[in-house]
């Protein structure tokens, strides 16, 4: 939201800029061109039927209501953390990357065997840290005994090696590799006999 902030000033300075100049400059010009618009407009609106500027006011009171609430909303909403406040160290405060414990969980459920492929998510919660794993594996494997392998050191990765809380379990999405599909060979024939 930084940066739509800066653009709005931005553009808000401009505008004020040339009209607040123009208004303490030449004040009685400028206040009597507002006042001719003023007039036309008035004039533009009492030509337009009754239930037309109401709904053209309605349209355009809709639309920037709009604005204004997703304004607020991208105002108010809180950015998600680029660095999570390690817990277990003494002595100072350490702080350390979502992408830095995301590559470390890939490198370490990469390492197991089995394993294909990882894609890691990770998210800061109020009550430490969510972790959610895309694994990819060789067709054959044992899934609950590698569901459970891959939960267990994704646990240990985040509390043990790098010292934070998960405020859930890991989940994991698995998907096995297909098994080729390429048909099987037939025996060859046996050779016919010559007689």
């Amino acid at each position: 939201m930084n940066a739509v902030n800066r653009v709005l000033v931005v553009i808000l300075l401009l505008v004020a800029i040339p009209l607040c100049t123009i208004l303490l400059v030449v004040p009685l010009p400028a206040l009597g061109a507002v006042a001719q618009q003023s007039a036309a407009l008035v004039d533009l609106l009492t030509s337009l039927r009754p239930y037309v500027r109401v709904i053209l006011g309605i349209l355009f009171a809709l639309t920037l209501d709009v604005i204004f609430v997703l304004l607020i909303i991208l105002e108010v909403r809180r950015p998600t953390p680029k660095a999570i406040r390690v817990e277990q160290t003494a002595g100072g405060e350490v702080q350390i990357s979502v992408a830095s414990i995301a590559d470390r969980l890939k490198y370490e459920v990469d390492q197991l065997p089995g394993v294909l492929r990882t894609k890691s998510k990770v998210s800061a919660k109020r009550g430490g840290v969510v972790v959610e794993l895309d694994v990819e594996m060789a067709a054959g494997i044992d899934v609950p005994e590698k569901a459970e392998r891959i939960v267990e050191t994704a646990r240990q990765v985040v509390e043990e090696k790098i010292g934070l809380k998960l405020a859930r379990l890991p989940k994991v999405n698995l998907r096995a590799v297909p098994y080729p599909t390429t048909p099987r060979a037939r025996p060859p024939a046996p050779p016919e006999e010559l007689g």
